[in-house]
């Protein structure tokens, strides 16, 4: 590393530091909830600014990485304090070099030093930690304590992001998750990120934690990761970091406005969409119930290989009887399968289906119909929909009838 490219202690010395906010928003408050304190060096000599980065890369290669990251803490604390601290309207972000506590600094309090120096109640600061990072486990979990105990709010950061250790959710206890925007970007447009997206809702929710979708560029992403459950958003769809927070905040409320009015016609159109497609299945599956109703079981693998070639919507149609007992092959309509092999197949006649969701919701519950969540089917490997609906045959033998439906290609 070329040391003369930077001089790491004078940019320290000289506190040649920039603090750029990047606002954090709850579109359901309407209202910017808190901002992140993101910490840019400046080379007096070119004038340039210098990415968080190669700042810390440096600060670590001269083992001066305590200091900038305190220095860094010291401005943000300070530009929170003369602008907002007595307002007490935001929380403000502040990022944790981790590899310090790998260091040894854990119990120090210079932090807790920080903001009661400058009158900030801590109640108000989130720690924002990128667990990953941290090797020493034990001292984690002391600075973590540490800093609860003292009114702190915690958030583990990039979640989800190369070797993130969900395990250590546990440890930390966060107050916040911070869903990394590897996840986020183009969740809209790819089912598997929506589903990790949507597991980590729910954990935050068993575990009493907000979530945060990061780096949200595209209005489309803010509206999906809302319908997933995201409770924050951050990122440039509503403004960039800034050095100045009130230059910020009337195009990021602007954007919050939009985007909630957006978020409102999404959801009205999409319950009116849902309501249409279910009557058109409802339509089918009565259609399908009526034909089979007056023949004999014998008879269904005939009538189903016919029935399917009827209705487009449907990928794959089978029948179980009342102990989940797979009764007829599986047919489908081939133009539908995408993917072959081993782990991709329709199931054959005698597979037992009493563990899935669409056999034992049905049966415990006694309902006449049910309808289970998307999911990837082992059938063919497309996002489906299974329909279950129970029915009689002409002998008035119980059996349930079972359409799978593909769902990417109505989305």
């Amino acid at each position: 590393m070329d040391k003369g490219i930077i001089n790491i202690s004078n940019i320290i010395n000289n506190e040649n530091i920039l603090i750029y906010f990047q606002p954090i928003i709850s579109v359901k408050k309407r209202s910017i909830i808190g901002f992140e304190a993101l910490c840019r060096g400046l080379n007096t000599r070119t004038k340039k600014i210098i990415s968080p980065d190669i700042l810390f890369e440096f600060a670590r290669h001269e083992n001066i990485n305590v200091d900038l990251d305190r220095l860094c803490r010291k401005k943000a604390l300070e530009f929170y304090r003369s602008t907002y601290s007595e307002k007490n309207n935001y929380i403000l972000f502040l990022n944790i070099d981790t590899s310090i506590i790998d260091n040894g600094v854990v119990g120090s309090g210079y932090l807790l030093n920080q903001v009661n120096n400058l009158g900030v109640d801590s109640n108000n600061i989130v720690i924002e930690i990128v667990e990953s990072k941290v090797q020493d486990i034990k001292s984690l979990d002391n600075f973590i304590n540490f800093y609860k105990e003292r009114g702190f709010l915690t958030a583990l950061d990039d979640i989800g992001s190369g070797y993130s250790n969900l395990d250590r959710v546990a440890l930390v206890k966060p107050d916040i998750l911070k869903v990394d925007k590897g996840i986020i970007s183009n969740i809209d447009k790819l089912f598997y990120k929506q589903e990790i997206f949507k597991s980590l809702v729910n954990l935050s929710k068993k575990i009493g934690a907000l979530v945060v979708a990061e780096g949200v560029e595209r209005e489309e992403e803010a509206i999906v990761t809302l319908e997933l459950g995201a409770d924050m958003l951050q990122g440039f769809y509503f403004s960039e970091p800034r050095d100045n927070t009130s230059d910020m905040a009337e195009k990021t409320e602007k954007n919050i406005f939009h985007i909630a009015n957006k978020f409102n016609n999404y959801m009205t159109n999409k319950i009116k969409a849902t309501k249409l497609m279910h009557k058109e299945y409802n339509a089918v599956l009565s259609s399908i119930i009526y034909e089979l109703s007056n023949v004999t079981f014998e008879y269904f693998d005939h009538m189903i290989s016919e029935i399917i070639q009827k209705y487009t919507i449907i990928e794959c149609i089978y029948i179980i009887n009342e102990d989940g007992i797979q009764v007829t092959e599986t047919f489908c309509n081939q133009v539908k399968i995408m993917k072959n092999g081993k782990i991709y197949g329709p199931a054959k006649k005698g597979t037992g289906h009493s563990l899935k969701d669409y056999y034992y919701y049905l049966i415990s519950t006694g309902s006449k119909r049910f309808t289970t969540d998307p999911y990837v089917s082992l059938a063919s490997g497309n996002l489906c929909i299974t329909i279950s609906s129970q029915f009689k045959d002409v002998n008035s033998n119980r059996f349930i009838l079972c359409i799978d439906i593909r769902q990417d290609a109505r989305q």
